[in-house]
Parts: structure tokens; sequence; C-alpha cells
């Protein structure tokens, strides 16, 4: 006779694969993939990378509206039309006055005066233009200033120029310094011998002696 041998755990087995249908088996799967996938959520959520879930919607508020009004379709009633009062011309009166036309006078005319004869102005010729004649310089009595010891002994030398004033009779009356030669006493020396010894023939306003005014030069210069 022969003996069979069972073992507890693989009688288990098959009887709980035999118990359990596939619809339980896809439902038991399908429930461990969402709680695994709600913990993933649940702990990026916690951790900021995942948006918490929107809010739930409260409570449905109920307000009672009052029905709309009931629209009044009765046509307004006809306007009222007046016939305007009658208008009574009245014509103006119209007074016509004649007035006889007026006879004409005779105006004379007076005879035009005599026109004065004016005689012809005479012009008389114009003078001639005056021409102005400058100073001229007499050269014989244009010398070289003597020069000052002092400057000679320490070298001093320049170039000055002066503005003179001649009187009508030629003689220079002023003198002054318009650029210096850089020392007193080279300017002072050439002053005072332009207006002691320098003389010019005198500027003319046409045939008339006058003053003017003239430029000079005067040069200290060692050998």
């Amino acid at each position: 006779m022969t003996q069979l041998q069972y073992s507890t755990g693989s009688f288990r087995r098959s009887r709980a694969e035999i118990q359990t249908s596939p619809q339980q088996r896809l439902f038991g799967v399908a429930f461990a993939v969402t709680m695994e996938a709600a913990i993933v959520y649940a702990l990026l959520m916690a951790l900021g990378y995942a948006p918490a879930p929107p809010a739930i919607p409260g409570d449905l508020i109920v307000v009672n509206v009052a029905p709309p009004s009931k629209v009044d379709n009765t046509p307004p009633p006809p306007v009222q039309t007046f016939d305007p009062p009658p208008v009574v011309v009245v014509p103006p009166e119209i007074t016509l006055i004649y007035t006889p036309p007026v006879q004409p006078t005779t105006i004379s005319v007076p005879a035009p005066l005599p026109v004065p004869t004016v005689p012809p102005r005479v012009v008389p010729p114009s003078a001639p233009p005056v021409v102005f004649t400058p100073a001229r310089a007499i050269a014989a009595s244009h010398t070289i200033p003597e020069y000052p010891s002092i400057s000679r002994r320490l070298r001093e030398q320049g170039t000055l120029r002066l503005k003179l004033t001649i009187d009508e009779k030629g003689s220079v009356t002023g003198a002054v310094v318009v650029n210096s030669s850089g020392f007193q006493r080279l300017d002072e020396a050439a002053v005072n011998w332009v207006k002691t010894h320098w003389r010019y023939t005198p500027a003319l306003q046409g045939t008339k002696p006058v003053s003017s005014m003239a430029d000079a030069i005067v040069e200290f210069r060692l050998q």
C-alpha cells in the first residue's frame, strides 16, 4: 500500500491559491501601489518638492432670490395733440408823404488866384574840403639823447616809444612813454631830451597851423 506524505506548507499555499481569485489579486496589487504612491507624495510634500492638494470647498450656501417682477407690456397712452390757435395778421399802416424835389442851386466857382513867381534859388559853390597835413620832423634837430652815465656803468640799454604833443609852432610840448625801455633813467633822459631839442614843421588844417600828435622811437644801445 502506497503511503502519501503531505507537508503543511505545500497544503496551505495551494489552498490559498485556490481561495484567492484573479480579481482579488489585482485589487491587492492596486491597493499596494496606491499606498506606496501616497507615502511618496506625502514625503515630497513634506520636503517642499510637491504642491499641497487643493482645499476642499466649504458647505454650499443656498440664498433665496426673489422672482423677477412681471414686465408690464401695456402700451403707453397716446400723446394728446392740440391744434394751434389761429393767427390773425394785422397789416401795418403806411403813410406816404410826397416831398417835391429841390431845385439845384447854381454855384459859381471863383477864379484861381495867380501863383506868385518864385525866383530860382542860387546855390553857392561848395567850399573845397579842408586838407589836414600832419607835422613833419626836422631831421637836424632829432639828435640822439645823451647816455646817462649811471646807466652806462650799469650796462642798461633798451628801446622806448613816445607819444608827442606838437604845438602850432612845431615845438614838443609833451611826451608820454607808451612802451618803456625797461629802465626809468633811460625813459626820463629820452623825454627830457626830446622836449628840449626836437622840432617839427607844424601840422596844417588847410593853410592854418594847428597842434597835433606824433609818435617817436628812442633807442639806447651800448657799443
